[in-house]
């Protein structure tokens, strides 16, 4: 089904668009065990040497402890305490750079970049900190704000390496014709929101590890921002879910396939001009290429084509070089091809496979890259 949104019309999808009065960063502040909420930006840089992911968690989805919290409390309410959201907050902050050499194409499971940084790092209540106006989170030392030129993000947060520390002060400025857009992706009775907030930003800032292998670097690209809030842990909502963006000229092309535990699987694509959805199509066409496994046996599609049955019109994705490849979490640097392109595109996909999240097999190495700084036990 295709939207063709013009000035007087607004979004409509399966679920009613988001009127505009709500913030779309507001906070839900949700309490029930297992429930989660991130803030989510990544971006490109312009010279294609550098790409950066930054998330602010309520509810780290990652954490296993949470996880089997929530679990053991909804098994026997009468014996097990709920876990409280705020008590699993957490940041991820990653930072990619090519290692000088040629990147091959086509590359099955080949890196193409190199983490220069990776942060993943849960906290305590105390850690956490919110203004609804002006808006502002903040984690421990490093905190997001927005003001009228759009977003600050300054990072200060342990390395995974416990040797080195991560320093980043980055904008992300939305385009001038930015709308927020807001869809659930959950299943019956498991609602999941996905807000898109500013599809289309520039970035510029500055990043800097301190430590073995440090360095620092100016960082000027074209980003992105959504977020995100469940009531239920996200593996009781979903099963699989795959995103990818791309910028082009001054349109971005988003999509998700999102597979709900209960109901029918969501394919959206949602094109934006300056920041505007003005294009929606909700469950196009998808034909996929054979799936491919990563090491940890976690399979995926190299190549994805969303056809709209209206126009047919096709958004192209093939999944080049891993950022990053985990038992349950794959992202990539991706290639796009869709309307309007001259050639192909460089833009951001991941893929989560929640079952592979809450599973005995893998769930244990989820600590070996998760850090609890200044951990003590949550009261209560």
């Amino acid at each position: 089904m295709l939207l063709d949104l013009s000035e007087e019309s607004r979004p409509i999808v399966s679920a009613s668009p988001m009127p505009l009065a709500l913030d779309p960063d507001r906070f839900f502040n949700l309490k029930t065990p297992g429930s989660q909420e991130w803030w989510y930006f990544d971006a490109l840089s312009d010279d294609g040497q550098q790409a950066l992911a930054a998330t602010f968690y309520v509810g780290l989805p990652f954490d296993p402890e949470y996880g089997k919290a929530a679990k053991r409390h909804l098994r026997r309410p009468d014996r097990h305490s709920a876990p409280f959201p705020l008590d699993h907050c957490g940041l991820s902050f990653r930072w990619y750079r090519t290692d000088g050499a040629s990147v091959p194409r086509r590359g099955r499971g080949n890196p193409g970049r190199r983490s220069q940084a990776y942060s993943l790092n849960s906290h305590r209540r105390d850690a956490f900190d919110h203004s609804a106006s002006p808006f502002r989170i903040s984690i421990a030392e490093s905190r997001l704000e927005r003001d009228q030129q759009g977003y600050r993000l300054v990072i200060n947060a342990p390395d995974w390496d416990p040797r080195r520390r991560i320093s980043a002060e980055l904008r992300f400025r939305p385009a001038i014709g930015t709308e927020p857009f807001e869809i659930d992706l959950g299943g019956d009775g498991s609602a999941h929101h996905w807000i898109l907030a500013a599809s289309d930003c520039q970035v510029e800032g500055t990043i800097a590890i301190d430590g073995p292998w440090g360095g620092a670097a100016e960082f000027r690209g074209r980003g992105y921002h959504d977020h995100n809030a469940g009531a239920e842990a996200l593996s009781s909502v979903m099963t699989r879910w795959e995103w990818g963006r791309v910028h082009h000229d001054d349109r971005t092309e988003i999509y998700s396939i999102a597979e709900p535990t209960r109901g029918p699987t969501q394919t959206l694509w949602l094109s934006c001009q300056n920041g505007k959805p003005v294009r929606i199509c909700h469950q196009p066409a998808r034909s996929m290429a054979q799936p491919w496994k990563n090491w940890f046996f976690m399979p995926y599609h190299g190549a994805l084509t969303l056809t709209d049955d209206v126009d047919g019109q096709r958004l192209q994705r093939w999944n080049d070089h891993h950022l990053d490849s985990g038992p349950f979490y794959q992202r990539w640097l991706a290639e796009f091809r869709g309307p309007g392109f001259r050639s192909n595109r460089l833009g951001i996909s991941e893929l989560l496979d929640t079952r592979r999240l809450t599973h005995p097999l893998f769930n244990w190495m989820i600590p070996y890259r998760l850090r609890r700084p200044g951990a003590t036990r949550p009261p209560g």
